[in-house]
């Protein structure tokens, strides 16, 4: 899956102390705009991303997702094997703890 974003508003904040961890002050006109109580905060390949916390899915639902995107999943995977890291990775070290049944379609 393939998502275009469009950046309306960026900004460089600092992260601040609060007690043994940090925190990203939003700014209140933000909070108003998007009408944020709650954030969800997810790992991504590019960073983090914060976006207003909706509800969380179910393992279901992410299935789902999961089914709903199988081709676009299998491209990517595909990508990744084929890249020669990843080919020199598995040529030098030992893989026979692979379930291969797992791999098959």
């Amino acid at each position: 899956m393939f998502v275009f974003n469009t950046i309306f508003n960026e900004m460089i904040k600092t992260l601040t102390n609060v007690g043994n961890s940090k925190a990203v002050i939003l700014p209140k006109k933000l909070i108003n705009k998007f009408k944020l109580t709650k954030v969800l905060i997810q790992e991504t390949e590019e960073g983090i991303l914060i976006t207003r916390a909706k509800g969380f899915l179910t393992f279901q639902e992410k299935l789902e997702i999961l089914k709903n995107n199988k081709s676009a999943i299998y491209a990517k995977m595909k990508l990744q094997a084929e890249d020669p890291e990843t080919i020199a990775y598995y040529k030098s070290n030992d893989v026979s703890d692979v379930d291969l049944d797992v791999v098959e379609e």
